[in-house]
């Protein structure tokens, strides 16, 4: 359908085992919410469906008895082109496939601020300006993409454009967004900060079986989160993951029994914040670079450079480059027995990132048996 999701036939997910194995794990969630609220969007004239994903989120009750509600958008096969923003908590967007539902549309953060007479790149609590920035905004907690494709497609549709590749949001939270979940879905953008969950103060997130790829910063989460068998593809020599986990020692990236692949050279990760980066069970293409997680600085504007309270927090267990053992020395094994055990598994790393505070293998169970009941 689209250039991007060629990547998908290509790179096809570990999946259905893998899908079955953290189901059946996931303990049921222990919360006493009534059953979800339903919707169904189709392209096409169909009865009882909204024609735009936005028009049946716009429908969602935001007062009254089922304000609070889960409510699920079911979204059949088609391209949409649209933008959307998600402003009301326990929202699950479930597409019918990343290769059959993809939300698409061509947006390029500076040209979007530009228009908002706002000429240098928003920081602190500037960074709400970004609001439409994105092909999916996210003003909301308790949101889940599940089984769908967003793709912004500003760089492909506009190739003259010398500004193509920067910043090109597929998703971007904001301030007060968090337990955000992405599960068998894709996140495309040929720029920089393809999936951006931006709260710095409590933000929690979940990637299982998704699919991330641009240009540099693929997925730059601010706060925690958990990734789960993944693949990332960077078209650039620059970094692929980005933290931002200063307001917190605790907070980290984790990233387990994922993919890395790229263009030769491609980097695996970098910061401006303190921030912390656990990666165990990985596999990296050849075209790795053999370049450290690193610290940026700005030598020329030492005023640019970032806090670094708590130095380099690169960990690292049982990752491999294909076609090369050992791996490079900064990828060597340095887990002590404690994150051993911490990050085992999908399970015990969740309880070690999150805590009593979320539980979102079981959230994703509970919405898993939702769509198969349906």
């Amino acid at each position: 359908m689209l250039w991007v999701l060629a990547w998908c036939c290509a790179l096809l997910f570990v999946s259905s085992a893998a899908a079955a194995d953290v189901t059946a794990k996931a303990p049921v969630a222990a919360d006493i919410d009534q059953p979800p609220l339903w919707r169904q969007v189709a392209p096409t004239a169909t009865p009882n469906s909204f024609h735009t994903i936005q028009a049946a989120l716009d429908s969602l009750p935001t007062t009254g008895p089922d304000a609070k509600r889960w409510a699920v958008i079911r979204i059949a096969p088609g391209l949409y082109r649209e933008k959307l923003f998600l402003k009301r908590d326990k929202v699950v967007l479930a597409g019918s496939g990343l290769s059959q539902t993809v939300i698409q549309y061509p947006i390029l953060r500076q040209h979007f601020l530009a228009n908002r007479n706002s000429s240098a790149l928003p920081s602190g609590k500037d960074l709400e300006k970004d609001w439409g920035a994105a092909v999916v905004n996210i003003a909301a907690s308790d949101i889940q993409l599940l089984d769908l494709a967003v793709h912004n497609s500003y760089a492909l549709e506009n190739p003259q454009d010398p500004a193509r590749f920067e910043h090109q949001f597929a998703v971007r939270s904001f301030a007060k967004a968090t337990r955000i979940i992405t599960d068998q879905s894709q996140f495309a953008s040929n720029g920089a900060d393809t999936m951006s969950l931006w709260n710095k103060q409590n933000g929690m997130y979940l990637h299982r079986q998704s699919f991330f790829s641009g240009r540099v910063d693929l997925l730059c989460p601010r706060g925690s989160a958990l990734v789960l068998d993944s693949d990332f593809v960077n078209y650039n020599q620059a970094a692929t993951l980005w933290h931002d986990g200063e307001l917190s020692p605790e907070q980290q990236l984790v990233v387990l029994n994922s993919r890395f692949h790229g263009v030769s050279g491609f980097q695996l990760g970098r910061r401006h914040y303190d921030g912390q980066f656990v990666l165990r069970g990985n596999q990296f293409s050849s075209a790795l670079a053999n370049q450290p997680i690193f610290r940026r600085t700005y030598p020329d504007e030492p005023q640019r450079d970032q806090p670094n309270r708590y130095g380099d927090r690169n960990f690292y267990l049982q990752n491999q480059i294909q076609n090369q053992s050992p791996a490079y020395p900064w990828l060597a094994d340095n887990f002590n027995a404690e994150q051993a055990t911490a990050y085992a598994d999908a399970q015990s790393a969740s309880m070690t990132l999150f805590g009593a505070r979320w539980q979102p293998l079981a959230e994703l169970a509970r919405s898993r048996q939702w769509l198969s009941n349906k």
